[in-house]
């Protein structure tokens, strides 16, 4: 992945998480990601997958959609596991573009068609695309439940 399309992702994902909902938005998420993408004509396709993260010599898995491109995973959910796994909310990132930690795989199960996924107005992908140039310099910190709750919920957006 070249250097610009690492910086429209990380603002994508930085966009994302500064916005919407994360917990239980995986699936979304990764379908909006697909979908901006597309509108710059990258290739990110959302996929159905495992990943696997290691805890104390034990590797737990975890049903998760996220996007892959040129064999980076992109993901812009992880998280969501950090809020819902407190004990061990420190393995997991706030989000993901390249390669993974070492105690984390991804395994890839099979790829969201997209006409398997929520289509999102084109009205809405394009004020997207327009805001992300705004992102380049946000720092996204570790959040918690609560202030996640207080972001949009990106189905009513579908």
């Amino acid at each position: 992945m070249n250097t610009n399309d690492r910086k429209l992702i990380n603002n994508i994902c930085r966009y994302c998480l500064t916005n919407y909902q994360i917990q239980g938005s995986s699936r979304l998420i990764s379908g909006l990601i697909y979908q901006l993408c597309k509108e710059l004509d990258m290739d990110v396709p959302a996929v159905e997958g495992i990943l696997y993260v290691d805890i104390n010599g034990c590797r737990r898995p975890f049903a998760h959609c996220f996007n892959v491109i040129n064999y980076e995973i992109i993901d812009c959910t992880i998280y969501s596991y950090a809020l819902i796994n407190k004990s061990i909310s420190n393995l997991f990132p706030t989000y993901i573009i390249g390669t993974p930690p070492d105690y984390m795989d991804y395994i890839i199960g099979k790829e969201i068609k997209l006409d398997a996924q929520f289509r999102f107005k084109k009205d809405h992908l394009n004020n997207i695309l327009s805001e992300l140039y705004n992102y380049d310099n946000i720092q996204i910190r570790r959040f918690n439940e609560r202030e996640d709750a207080k972001k949009q919920n990106l189905f009513y957006l579908v």
